[in-house]
């Protein structure tokens, strides 16, 4: 389904080099298929071309019109101005597909005032690796066909699951945030290894391959992590005496807090962006 197809980004932050790398380590599409623009920093477009061969442009009417799948990457405060730029130069038979937190389907296809096909997707950076967790869902005029072409396109670089919208937001702060949260982990538990002694260079490769083939005794044997880890841990030793002072520190409960808080803040941004649209209007 993805043959011959065209993309543009509308932004280049993180994300957009995320999809970018993961589109092109699939092999499925062509970097010069790939069109890309921001709103004013040219050595980021410079470096995007450099390094992946994506073509920067600085016309967004004509690479919209010319595009049959747009990507708003923009930050989500930004999409309202992005949509005006576009507006006329976009058609039903194209598929707009937003990575923007806290902006709803409906935004987007009232800003463009046709009955364009919208996908809201919700990956994480770990598109660039291929390994992207992705939320998806479709809008008032997404057929299924075009849904299960939003899915080709985040499976090549990932898992996907299809949710309805409103689940969206909790998508964003567990899935979306996620890798921040195993990163400072990591950076947790590198700095504990240290303290015991161990040097840092020595403690990474301990660490990582821990998570690693935890997430892979989780995926293969198919048990519950409450399973897994009562199996490791035996009465009064040692992973008992750490598992008792993660207890002590509320840990299962201030990760809950964490991903219910970036999920409100997702939650914050569609409705600030959604006030700002009728402040235009």
């Amino acid at each position: 389904m993805l043959e011959g197809k065209t993309f543009f980004f509308i932004g280049a932050g993180n994300i957009c080099e995320s999809i970018i790398k993961g589109l092109l380590s699939a092999g499925s599409i062509r970097p010069g298929d790939i069109h890309v623009a921001n709103r004013s920093n040219e050595a980021r477009l410079n470096y995007l071309r450099n390094y992946y061969g994506i073509v920067p442009v600085t016309d967004k009417k004509k690479a919209v019109a010319a595009a049959d799948i747009i990507v708003l990457a923009m930050k989500p405060q930004d999409v309202f101005n992005a949509l005006e730029e576009i507006k006329g130069s976009i058609g039903e038979k194209q598929i707009v597909i937003s990575v923007l937190a806290g902006v709803p389907t409906s935004l987007i296809e009232d800003s463009l005032a046709i009955p364009i096909p919208v996908i809201r997707a919700m990956p994480n950076t770990s598109c660039a690796v291929l390994e992207s967790a992705t939320g998806l869902s479709g809008g008032r005029y997404t057929t299924s066909d075009q849904l299960r072409l939003g899915e080709e396109i985040f499976k090549i670089m990932g898992e996907v699951v299809v949710v309805e919208e409103h689940l969206l937001d909790a998508v964003t702060g567990l899935s979306g945030s996620g890798p921040a949260y195993i990163y400072y982990l990591v950076e947790s538990m590198e700095k504990a290894g240290e303290a015991a002694g161990i040097p840092r260079e020595l403690a990474r490769p301990l660490v990582l391959k821990t998570l690693l083939g935890a997430a892979k005794m989780l995926m293969e044997t198919g048990e519950n992590p409450e399973e897994l880890r009562r199996q490791v841990t035996s009465p009064n030793g040692t992973t008992m005496a750490g598992i008792n002072e993660l207890n002590k520190g509320d840990f299962q409960n201030t990760i809950k807090k964490a991903i219910l808080r970036a999920t409100r803040r997702s939650q914050e941004l569609g409705r600030v962006i959604i006030e700002n649209q009728y402040a235009h209007k």
